[in-house]
């Protein structure tokens, strides 16, 4: 047969299959999950490991594009329609793709909710080249959906044939997952999320992600089960402990004792202190719902003692529920016994919507980089952690009663480089042969290193210090780094650990622990109960109904009736304060040209405003910020925003109403230098 006759044959049985709907769909659904997953797994053959080891999963799956598929059989540009579908599916892969070369967790629709956090951070994981190529990217590919619009023919729409197919095709797909979800073939819940993208396959996972989100209703949830656990729990009931010591709580980022690796060697120990209070404290293993990343999700189970287990797919509930509702955590509990509550994170106040969330979650103050002095950064552009132990001191000092602290730290955060970078420090392995995976380990340990140097200097301005102090610490969740189960002692790469130390005598009690039983078992080696989750926590883990009691109770505090506490019932949020300093312009004076504006506790991050428009600001000293380039008249009103690098403003100064000045006779500011 000539090549001819050859390529015409095959395109009139290419054009037969293509006008069956059905057979045609099911045919590019198969080949395009196989893609999707080569994709996902990082393999050339990751589609066929998913066809043979998941077989089920993978037709499943096939069938659900293909339902999509069919209906594109409605539209005269049936290519172009076809086309797109295929062209969402493969770049939401793609990104998926390019994702877990920077981090261990797969793409799911919650990241478009951090997008414009996860922009001003991008630079740490790729560089110049690669997001000029990635922009590159997506500008070809947009220019090519609108050349193929522009290109792709109309072809005759049969709706006879398009009604049957899409009918039958979404009926098929939809009884699927309803029959697979309610037989329990597909689990309610993900507890590893990697583990289920590879069992269950990207689409499936994603789309999950994308509708699956909040508490669903348990079965027994009434009043008469919401009583049971009261009765159990014993109530409102709570203790008048007689000794109030102050709580510090610091979650260390991607923060462990690197001896858990197997076979890994550093030439010293890079966690002297941490190791030190594991001998000396209470420690034990901390069971933390991330890895290597999603640093929200470990701090809410810790702060409010909810499991994150009964919530949607890769949710984040700093992200949905909690913008906007209140519910029981730490710091509503402890201000029961007149605490005062302080949240500090050394890196921008609206990563995961902190500086809204913060304030439901009960916060009185909380201090984001942007209000912080005389940090710091590594390589790749985290503060340092040892900015946090003058925060933490300054925090105690601040208030005559007890405090609760709460701090997040971001030096350990990755991408770890796997080549040198100028001005980097190493800590030596040995046990890891050459190559990118060795200098990730050296580079990490030195950052452990920098980072347990902050914990012992903590731990001695606190052993100094005249109140009672408990000092609880853990790492969020393990560095995003690439080894395997089998590779880490722990055996299970959701472990992490925790240790309490305190400057007064305190009994040792290891025991290990889920993330959101870590508050409440703290707080009962003091004597203190206050808080529904904490009392079912500290009196019931045991229990055969532990799990599905928590699960009542936490639906019931954020989507249900509030029937664990009475109609009417809610938690007030307090009036949160943005840095425990308080930032105030106290004047303005002319000096070589220039406007200087005076004041106390002025940040790098401070921006002057002059009649609510912001002007170019030089940052001189915490007392003296440049009005750059502008003349104000009398009777302007001047203010400082702090001003985050994403544009959003934090927090204003009082207003001062500019006077003018006698440019003959200038004010010079104290810690001005000519």
């Amino acid at each position: 047969m000539k090549k001819s006759d050859f390529l015409k044959k095959a395109k009139e049985i290419f054009l037969k299959i293509w006008n069956i709907p059905t057979l045609f769909s099911f045919i590019l659904a198969f080949v395009l999950v196989g893609v999707v997953e080569a994709l996902s797994r990082h393999s050339f053959f990751g589609g066929w490991e998913f066809l043979f080891e998941e077989p089920l999963f993978y037709l499943v799956t096939t069938v659900c594009i293909a339902a999509v598929l069919t209906l594109t059989y409605f539209a005269p540009k049936r290519v172009f329609s076809q086309f797109c579908v295929c062209f969402v599916v493969l770049a939401m892969a793609i990104v998926n793709f390019v994702l877990l070369f920077t981090r261990i967790t797969p793409f799911e629709a919650v990241d478009f909710s951090i997008l414009r956090t996860g922009i001003s951070i991008v630079n740490v994981y790729l560089n110049t080249f690669q997001l000029i190529l990635c922009i590159a990217a997506i500008v070809l590919a947009l220019a090519g959906v609108v050349v193929i619009f522009i290109k792709s023919p109309k072809s005759p729409v049969n709706i006879k044939d398009a009604l049957v197919s899409s009918i039958a095709s979404v009926v098929l797909a939809s009884l699927v997952i309803v029959v697979f979800t309610a037989t329990g073939v597909y689990p309610s819940s993900f507890k590893d999320t990697n583990k289920a993208y590879d069992k269950y396959g990207f689409v499936y996972c994603f789309t999950r992600s994308i509708f699956d989100r909040g508490i669903d209703e348990p079965e027994n949830y009434n009043e008469h089960s919401v009583g049971e656990i009261l009765d159990l729990i014993g109530g409102d009931d709570t203790n008048k402990p007689k000794s109030k010591p102050n709580v510090i709580i610091i979650q260390l980022e991607s923060f462990m004792d690197p001896s858990a690796l197997v076979g890994v060697e550093y030439e010293y120990d890079p966690v002297p202190n941490f190791t030190s209070l594991k001998e000396s404290g209470t420690s034990g293993i901390l069971y933390v719902p991330s890895v290597g990343s999603g640093t929200a999700n470990t701090e809410f189970e810790v702060l409010t003692g909810m499991c994150l287990d009964y919530f949607g797919t890769g949710e984040y509930p700093y992200k949905t529920i909690l913008q906007s509702k209140n519910c029981e955590t730490v710091c509503y509990n402890l201000a029961e016994l007149g605490y005062t509550s302080h949240a500090f994170h050394n890196h921008t106040g609206t990563f995961y919507n902190r500086n809204v969330v913060y304030k439901n979650l009960g916060f009185n103050t909380f201090t984001p980089l942007e209000y912080m002095h005389s940090y710091s950064t590594n390589q790749l552009g985290w503060a340092k952690d040892y900015v946090l132990e003058n925060e933490i001191m300054t925090a105690l000092r601040s208030t005559e009663e007890q405090d609760f602290v709460f701090a997040v730290s971001v030096q350990g955060h990755g991408k770890y480089p796997e080549k040198p970078v100028e001005g980097e420090k190493l800590i030596p392995v040995s046990g890891v042969e050459e190559g990118p995976y060795k200098h990730q380990l050296e580079y990490y340990g030195y950052q452990l290193w920098e980072m347990d140097d902050f914990v012992g200097k903590l731990v001695k301005a606190l052993s100094e210090y005249d109140e009672d102090c408990v000092l609880v610490l853990y790492g969020d969740h393990q560095p995003s780094l690439e080894y395997g189960e089998e590779d880490i002692t722990f055996g299970d790469k959701h472990a992490s650990e925790y240790v309490i130390w305190a400057n007064f005598k305190m009994e040792e009690r290891d025991r290990d622990l889920e993330a959101y039983q870590l508050s409440a078992y703290t707080l009962g080696q003091i004597g203190i109960n206050n808080g529904l989750l904490t009392k079912l926590h500290q009196n019931y883990s045991e229990r055969d109904d532990y799990e599905s009691s928590m699960q009542v109770l936490e639906y019931d505090m954020l989507y249900g009736d509030m029937l664990s506490y009475g109609e009417g019932f809610e938690y007030v949020s307090p009036d949160m304060s943005m840095g425990i300093r308080k930032i105030k312009v106290t004047g303005v004076s002319y000096v070589n040209d220039s406007y200087y504006v005076l004041g106390e506790n002025f940040t790098k991050s401070s921006k002057i405003y002059v009649n609510g428009k912001a002007r170019d600001t030089l940052f001189i000293s915490p007392t003296v910020l440049i009005l750059d380039g502008y003349e104000p008249s009398e009777g302007d009103s001047i203010t400082v925003m702090q001003v985050t690098n994403d544009f959003v403003e934090l927090g204003e100064t009082e207003p001062y109403l500019f006077s003018g000045i006698t440019k003959e006779n200038p004010t010079i500011p104290d810690d001005f230098e000519d």
